[in-house]
């Protein structure tokens, strides 16, 4: 499945499409920049690493617990987008996240593909039915707090650090489904 992110007056349109093999190598080149290994929870090293977790994201698909894309901009990756099922009792709501490599960043590429996102999964798909996203960061993350306000979503709650897996503070932003008019 693949989705597209209209081009604005300043930027071409973006292509959300599932990682292939292929792109093994933007992935450990995207993994190599410290900026964003800081606020990853999987940082990927080497080529095996990323291709076992191209398998988890096959496996995402097939069970239909994560769907995740490539973001392309003229045919080139320069990011990742990743839609995350509601997983009872741990979140009821389905969750959004997303990096861009270093020389995409500040160009408003996750937000537009946030709000793309987002318009999707609240409107007439059944993969993924959703009447609360959610978009979570580690406090310190100023980039992914901005892309939150920027799109619409309202800071529910600051969570606590849960170490191993999340060894600081959080915050939780939260989009609800619009009322129908």
């Amino acid at each position: 499945m693949i989705l597209t992110v209209p081009p604005t007056e300043t930027a071409p349109p973006l292509t959300l499409r599932p990682w292939r093999d292929a792109d093994v190598p933007a992935i450990v080149a995207a993994h190599g920049d410290e900026v964003m290994r800081r606020w990853l929870m999987r940082p990927i090293g080497d080529a095996d690493e990323a291709r076992a977790w191209l398998a988890d994201v096959v496996a995402g698909w097939a069970d239909g617990t994560l769907l995740s894309w490539a973001v392309e901009e003229d045919g080139v990756v320069v990011g990742h987008f990743v839609v995350k099922a509601a997983d009872p009792p741990a979140t009821l709501a389905t969750g959004v996240g997303y990096w861009t490599v270093a020389q995409a960043r500040g160009r408003g590429i996750a937000s537009r593909c946030v709000e793309t996102a987002t318009q999707w999964l609240f409107g007439e798909q059944d993969l993924l039915p959703a009447d609360e996203i959610e978009l979570l960061h580690t406090v310190g993350n100023e980039g992914s707090c901005r892309v939150a306000q920027k799109c619409g979503y309202e800071l529910a709650s600051v969570l606590p650090p849960l170490p191993p897996e999340f060894p600081e503070e959080g915050h939780r932003h939260v989009r609800r489904r619009p009322a129908a008019a």
